[in-house]
C-alpha cells in the first residue's frame, strides 16, 4: 500500500526543482501482521536489534525501460544477533536508513519464520506504476 507520505513524498520527488527527497530503497521487516494503512508512518514492530541481519537495509532496484514496474529485492540473513524465532509478515519501505519516510508497507504474501543464525529470507517488493 502506498502511504500518504508516501505520495507526498513522490510528487516532490517528480516536481520539486531542489531539495528533492531521498530514494526510497530501504526495506525494513515486521512480525507484525496488521493490515497497512495510508496513515501509517512507521513500521509497526519494525525489527531493530542492533547488529541483527534483519535490519532495515538498501534493497536493489531494477526496471526495465517502458515497463509499468520497478521491483526492489533484498535478501536477509539471520545472525547470532537476531531474536529469533522470528515470523516475518509485513515489509516496509523507507527513504533513509533509519527514521524517513514510509512509502509502502505490504503485507507478505505468505509469512516466513527464521529460526536459527543463517537463516534466510529474500524479499521482492514489486512496484506498479498507473
Amino acid at each position: 500500500m502506498l502511504t500518504t507520505a508516501g505520495r507526498d513524498m513522490i510528487a516532490d520527488s517528480i516536481g520539486k526543482a531542489a531539495s528533492r527527497p531521498a530514494v526510497a530503497e530501504y526495506m525494513a521487516l515486521t512480525a507484525n501482521s496488521s493490515a497497512p494503512s495510508a496513515g501509517n508512518t512507521t513500521l509497526t514492530g519494525e525489527i531493530t536489534t542492533g547488529g541483527g541481519g534483519l535490519i532495515r537495509a538498501a534493497a536493489t532496484y531494477a526496471h526495465t525501460g517502458g515497463a509499468a514496474t520497478y521491483t526492489l529485492t533484498k535478501t536477509f540473513t539471520a545472525n547470532g544477533s537476531d531474536s529469533l524465532p522470528v515470523t516475518v509478515a509485513k515489509v516496509g519501505i523507507f527513504n533513509a536508513s533509519s527514521s524517513g519516510t514510509m512509502v509502502w508497507e505490504t503485507l507478505l504474501g505468505a509469512t516466513a519464520t527464521l529460526s536459527a543464525s543463517g537463516d534466510q529470507l529474500t524479499v521482492t517488493q514489486t512496484v506498479t506504476l498507473s
